[in-house]
């Protein structure tokens, strides 16, 4: 392909982002595409063969963009005085990258169409969230090594550190839309609190372990 034509390819991608997020799947139709990209129908059949050709292309090309807030916290997990400002960090870093408006409508489009098109939402989770989880159990299997932290299992440590992060604020914002977005200092107690219960369920001293009969 020829610099002008991936130039081409990815305005298309780039303007029909936000008709799909607008309408969803089913309800965007070629010609609101070819209008939004200032484009004729035929340049959309030429470079994706169809709607559902476009749309899979669009979703992979996001989920390559991608980008893992945590791999370049690795090194500062050994620089950490304490678990608390070291997962606090985590959490900060996590929260409020993935609840940026952008990225939660983009997530609530893959998710609408999981059904449908179950392949594109299995490369965006391992691609996105999955990547996340494991670089976030490396950073957390660093502070154990260093005995801030006793995470005998980090990658569930890591789903549990996000799952108190995301609960409330990212299902309200699935439900709800941009008007559940929370607020800034909302946000910082949500961060700060969730850090907190996780330091404390993973204290070297009274450490969580999956093994441990209830």
């Amino acid at each position: 392909m020829t610099a002008r034509s991936d130039e081409k390819r990815q305005q298309i991608l780039s303007a029909t982002l936000d008709v799909f997020l607008a309408n969803g799947y089913v309800g965007t139709s070629t010609d609101q595409i070819a209008a939004a990209s200032s484009i004729s129908k035929q340049t959309i059949y030429k470079y994706f063969s169809d709607k559902q050709g476009l749309f899979t292309a669009l979703i992979t090309d996001l989920a390559d963009g991608i980008h893992n807030p945590f791999e370049q916290l690795i090194p500062d997990m050994t620089k950490s005085p304490d678990a608390q400002s070291a997962v606090t960090l985590l959490a900060e870093q996590f929260t409020r990258s993935i609840l940026s408006p952008r990225v939660q409508e983009i997530r609530r489009l893959v998710i609408a169409e999981a059904t449908r098109f179950p392949e594109l939402g299995r490369l965006y989770w391992q691609s996105g969230f999955e990547r996340m989880l494991d670089s976030m159990a490396a950073c957390l299997l660093i502070l154990s090594g260093r005995g801030l932290l006793s995470t005998p299992d980090p990658l569930l440590a890591a789903q549990h550190l996000t799952g108190m992060l995301l609960w409330i604020p990212s299902n309200r914002i699935m439900f709800t839309g941009e008007a559940g977005t929370p607020s800034r200092k909302e946000l910082t107690h949500y961060i700060n609190q969730g850090a907190r219960a996780f330091v404390r369920a993973y204290a070297p001293d009274r450490a969580y372990s999956p093994d441990k009969k209830e």
